[in-house]
């Protein structure tokens, strides 16, 4: 597909542009360079509240503390509530239609920043609200909760905010605990999903499929990257999951479709070739199986539900 037909996109390095100004001066003084930010909503412009469809090509934690409305992530909406999380994967699509603007915090690094130097240990597969394209990515919190989690921003915050000796291994040391405390509250709203991030064959196939689902669609590929057998991948993610790993590249495979389908104005054919269906009328086929309606109804409905023009968005 053409690049100028493709979603919009938000880049890391380009954060610091969006920090609004009062009187010649950043409200928010970012360094490009820095692999972490922290900001608030109240500090940045109209883009970090977008009402048009975008990805962003890092991670996001966005903690809400006041707002109205409805954030809507793939194509789901969920609405907008107080001392409430939302998890945002790297490629992920979201807007926001909202009565009410944000006030919070919102939290913005890379794979690499997370991982410890040298090592795979810790992984954004390795929490349940990172590319999980059946869940729900956010979490509400209590007031027990929030007091936790307030005194672990604070500490991300002070650390952050002072650029002359500020440290990249405790700010990653502190976005570790905020991650696993968040995670471990995750995981008991939704107790299914532990054996996920617990099992490593789950955990490798997960990320494998995140990486590869347009170039590969085949189970059979994925258990020899992971060197296991077909059935041995297939009886495990069943175990663990209660679904195929075929359906688990399906879904995979048909929300990107929705993505591209809403905000790209490439052919449903040239949709088709770039997710790697040889045949457009076999891509017709499968999106009708995975979502109950046809590529092009599914464009026309969910435009006109949200008022989506693509032409006129960045």
């Amino acid at each position: 597909m053409k690049k100028n037909k493709d979603i919009p996109l938000h880049s890391f390095k380009n954060t610091v542009d969006n920090v609004q100004s009062s009187q010649g001066k950043t409200l928010e003084p970012l360094d490009p360079e820095f692999p972490f930010v922290m900001t608030s909503f109240g500090a940045m412009n109209e883009s970090a509240q977008a009402k048009y469809p975008h990805r962003h090509d890092c991670y996001e934690v966005l903690y809400i503390c006041e707002g109205e409305g409805t954030h809507i992530i793939d194509f789901e909406p969920y609405p907008v509530k107080t001392n409430t999380f939302y998890f945002l994967s790297k490629d992920q699509v979201h807007f926001w239609q909202l009565s009410k603007p944000l006030k919070g915090y919102a939290l913005l690094f890379t794979e690499e920043f997370l991982g410890i130097p040298s090592s795979n240990i810790i992984r954004t597969h390795d929490f349940s609200f990172f590319h999980d394209v059946g869940q729900a990515p956010y979490l509400s919190i209590d007031n027990k909760a929030s007091a936790m989690v307030n005194g672990l921003f604070d500490g991300i915050e002070q650390e952050f905010r002072n650029e002359t000796v500020r440290s990249l291994s405790v700010l990653r040391a502190y976005l570790h605990i905020l991650l696993t405390q968040l995670h471990r509250l995750y995981d008991v709203d939704h107790p299914e999903r532990h054996a996920k991030t617990t099992s490593p064959i789950v955990r490798h196939f997960s990320q494998l499929v995140s990486e590869h689902f347009i170039s590969e669609h085949s189970v059979k590929d994925y258990a020899n990257k992971i060197g296991i057998s077909t059935s041995h991948l297939t009886d495990t993610i069943k175990a663990v999951t209660g679904q195929s790993p075929g359906n688990i590249i399906r879904q995979k495979l048909a929300v990107e479709a929705k993505r591209l389908l809403v905000q790209s104005n490439a052919s449903i054919a040239e949709i088709g070739y770039h997710l790697n269906f040889e045949d457009s009328s076999y891509f017709g086929r499968f999106f009708k199986r995975e979502t109950g309606m046809s590529p092009a109804a599914f464009r026309q409905e969910i435009r006109e539900k949200y008022q989506i023009d693509s032409d006129k968005t960045p």
